[in-house]
C-alpha cells in the first residue's frame, strides 16, 4: 500500500490518496474511501507527495474530524493509525439528557456507562453518531465472550456481553441483539477473550464451507497474514478431496499450507472460505511481485530448495546454489513429485533467502569446506546486501590466537568484537559464513575498492 496527500496551496490537504496494486481510492465523506483517478492527471497547481503510513493517518484524522462535526458522540483513540477503520478506540461517550456518559476499558473496568465530565479533547477523539456507537462501544471495551452450540455440538453463535448489552455473531454472519445466553436448550461455554477471534473466524468458515459444498466441486480458499497486513490477502488455494494447490500465476501448484493454518501451525495467517468466482476475481486482481518457497521435506522449519520472486512476467529464484538467477520452476512444480508451494507475503523474500543461506552455508562450514585453523565471516550491512557476496563491507575471522577484521588495507587487525555482539543486536550488520577460498577472494575485492 501507498499513500499520497495532495495539496492545492489551502491549508488542508485537497485530497488523501491510497493505491493498493493498480487500485486507487480516494477518502471521502466521513470515511468513506470511494475510487479515484486523481494521481494519474493531477491539476498543475496540485502538490503530490508520498507519505508514510502515520503521516497519512495524521491527516486522515484531521479530515475526519472536520467532516463529523456535529455528531452527538465521540470516540476516543489510542494512535491515529488506520483511524478510518475504528480499530484503535478506548473509550466512547454518549450524551443523555445533557450529561456526559463513559464507556472504555480504563474509565470503567466493569463495563458500566458511568456519568462524568472529562476533557477529551486534549486527546485523539472523533465525533461519531449513535448508530456508530452501538458498533465501535465493544472496541472500546473488553466484554465477556462465550461460544453457544446446539446439542449436537454445532456452533450456533458467538455471543459478547456486557450489563448493559448483549450482542452475538449468528450463522448469518452478522451481528444481532441476543437472548441466547438464557436459553435451556443451548450449550454455553464461556470464552477467554483471547480466543474469541479465533472463534468469529470458526463460524464464519464453517458457514462459508456449509455454502459451498452444497454447489459441489472445489472449495477455494484466501489467506491473508493477520499480523503485518490484515487487509492483505496474499494467496488463494483450492481443495478436492484431501488435496489442495495454490494458485502461483502460472497455475495450480500442490501446497500443505492451508492445512498447516487449520492445525494452527500457522498462527500469524488467517483463512477464509470463498467461492469459486471470489476466488477468480481475486486471482485476476493479482499485481505487483510476489514470493513463494518451493519445499519438498515436513517440518516446521524445512529449507527451500528455492526462494521465488516474481514481478509481472520475470521470474527469480534464489536456489542452493546461493545466487538469483532467472527461472521457470514455478511453471515445472507439477512435473517434480513430493515438492509442493507455499506463497508468503511479498516483500518477505529476502528474509526467506537469507535465512535460506545462512542455514547451508553454516552446514557447509561445518561439515564441508577445508579448514586452515581459522572461520570467515562475511559482513553486510543489510539482508538483502548479503545475498551477493560482493557487496561485502568486511571480513571477520576467529581463530585460537582470537578475532580479526580485514577491511582492504593488506592486514588482519585483532578485535575486540565477537560474533556474538553482532547476534545480541550489539553492533549492526549482518554476517554469513564463506569458505578460505570465499575469504581469499573476498580480501583481493577488498584491496581493490
Amino acid at each position: 500500500m501507498k499513500y499520497f496527500v495532495v495539496r492545492d496551496g489551502g491549508p488542508l490537504p485537497r485530497a488523501l490518496v491510497r493505491v493498493d496494486g493498480d487500485r486507487e481510492q480516494e477518502l471521502a465523506g466521513t470515511g468513506e474511501w470511494v475510487g479515484s483517478a486523481l494521481l494519474a492527471a493531477p491539476e498543475p497547481a496540485w502538490t503530490v507527495t508520498e507519505v508514510e503510513s502515520h503521516a497519512f493517518y495524521d491527516h486522515a484524522y484531521e479530515a475526519m474530524r472536520e467532516a463529523r462535526a456535529g455528531l452527538p458522540c465521540v470516540a476516543v483513540f489510542s494512535t491515529t493509525f488506520r483511524v478510518d477503520e475504528f480499530l484503535n478506540v478506548t473509550a466512547v461517550m454518549r450524551r443523555r439528557d445533557g450529561v456526559q456518559e463513559w464507556l472504555g476499558r480504563h474509565l470503567t473496568p466493569d463495563n458500566v456507562w458511568r456519568a462524568g465530565k472529562r476533557a477529551y479533547r486534549g486527546s485523539l477523539w472523533l465525533p461519531i453518531s449513535e448508530e456508530e456507537l452501538e458498533r465501535h462501544r465493544w472496541a472500546a471495551i473488553w466484554p465477556s465472550w462465550f461460544v453457544v452450540r446446539e446439542e449436537s455440538g454445532r456452533l450456533h453463535a458467538v455471543v459478547r456481553k456486557i450489563p448493559s448489552a448483549e450482542e452475538a455473531f449468528t450463522r448469518d454472519l452478522r451481528w444481532v441483539a441476543s437472548d441466547l445466553l438464557g436459553r435451556e436448550d443451548l450449550r454455553v461455554e464461556e470464552l477467554d477473550r483471547a480466543d474469541s477471534g479465533r472463534a468469529l473466524e470458526e463460524i464464519e468458515l464453517e458457514v462459508h464451507r456449509e455454502r459451498l459444498r452444497a454447489r459441489g466441486g472445489p472449495e477455494y480458499f484466501t489467506v491473508e497474514n493477520g499480523i503485518f497486513d490484515p487487509r492483505g490477502v496474499f494467496c488463494v488455494i483450492r481443495r478436492a478431496g484431501t488435496g489442495e494447490e495454490v494458485h502461483t500465476g502460472a497455475g495450480w501448484a500442490p501446497s500443505e499450507l492451508l492445512t498447516e493454518v487449520e492445525q494452527r501451525k500457522r498462527v500469524f495467517y488467517r483463512h477464509r472460505a470463498v467461492s469459486a468466482e471470489e476466488a477468480g476475481a481475486v486471482i485476476a486482481g493479482r499485481s505487483g511481485r510476489r514470493c513463494f518457497l518451493l519445499l519438498d521435506a515436513p517440518g516446521e522449519l524445512p529449507l527451500p530448495l528455492a526462494v521465488v520472486r516474481v514481478d509481472g512476467d520475470r521470474e527469480q529464484a534464489f536456489t542452493r546454489d546461493l545466487v538469483w538467477a532467472p527461472s521457470d520452476l514455478l511453471a515445472r512444480v507439477a512435473e517434480q513429485p513430493g515438492v509442493r508451494v507455499e506463497e508468503v507475503p511479498a516483500g518477505f523474500e529476502v528474509n526467506h533467502a537469507f535465512t535460506m543461506a545462512k542455514r547451508i552455508r553454516h552446514e557447509r562450514q561445518r561439515t564441508a569446506w577445508p579448514h586452515d585453523g581459522h572461520r570467515y565471516h562475511a559482513f553486510f550491512r543489510d539482508r538483502a546486501a548479503a545475498l551477493d557476496l560482493a557487496n561485502l563491507d568486511h571480513l571477520h575471522r576467529t581463530g585460537h590466537l582470537g578475532d580479526a577484521e580485514y577491511r582492504g588495507d593488506g592486514e588482519w587487525h585483532s578485535t575486540r568484537w565477537s560474533l556474538e555482539d553482532y547476534d545480541r543486536g550489539t553492533r549492526d550488520g549482518e554476517h554469513l559464513p564463506v569458505s578460505p577460498d570465499e575469504a581469499r577472494w573476498l580480501t583481493g575485492l577488498l584491496d581493490d575498492r
